[in-house]
Formats: C-alpha cells, structure tokens, sequence
C-alpha cells in the first residue's frame, strides 16, 4: 500500500471508530435512563452491570448500527475530503477513480470481516 492509501485507509477507520462509539453510547445512556429503576430495585453488582450486561449490550449495538454508519462514515469522511480539495489533487494526479476507492474496499472488508466475526460468537 501506498502512502495514499495508508492516509485514506487510516482517516476512514478512525472517522467510523468515532461514528459508532458515539452512536453506541448514546443508545447506552438511553438505555440506562430507561431501566435505572431496575437497576435500583435489584441491585446488580458493579460487576455484571457494567461487564456483563453492558459490554454485551455495547458490542451489539455497534455490530447492529454498523452498516448504517460505514454508509454515513463514507459520505462524512468523502464530503470532508472534498471541502478540503484533497480529491480533487489526487485526481490531478492522475490516480484513476478505481484507484482512489482501493482503500475504502479495503477498510470496508475489514469492517464486514469483524461484523461477520461478531456475529458468529
């Protein structure tokens, strides 16, 4: 890989990372005002609250959400690149549009190999 595509592969990976941290825990912290006074009631410990239900709850969120956010991870992060003229300097260039998308294929089968992963655990 080249020193492009180190820097789109990188930059989409860290943008989607982000995207589906903050939309996992936005729905955390809507599912723990929903069921706080359950947690109240039962007095779970801090143990299988945090790890056990959480964790779990956590990982399948991010694995539910995840196509969605690779479609708003690659609109996002292509807006971006174009509002900064990046493409349109690497096109000057003389690198072809299959060439350009080399590194979001890669990041996407990255992304659907962990999700097929997750899924089969």
């Amino acid at each position: 890989m080249k020193i492009l595509d180190w820097y789109i592969f990188k930059r989409f990976l860290t943008t989607y990372v982000f995207v589906v941290s903050l939309v996992t825990l936005i729905i955390l912290v809507i599912d723990y005002t929903e069921k706080v006074e359950n947690f109240i009631r039962y007095k779970p410990s801090t143990y299988e609250l945090l790890v056990t239900y959480y964790m779990n709850l956590a990982i399948f969120w991010a694995n539910y959400v995840s196509p969605l956010m690779v479609f708003i991870t690659v609109v996002f992060f292509t807006a971006n690149m174009a509002a900064k003229t990046e493409i349109i300097a690497i096109f000057s260039t003389g690198v072809s549009f299959i060439r350009f998308m080399r590194p979001y294929m890669m990041a996407s089968t990255l992304i659907a190999s962990i999700i097929f992963c997750l899924v089969a655990m």
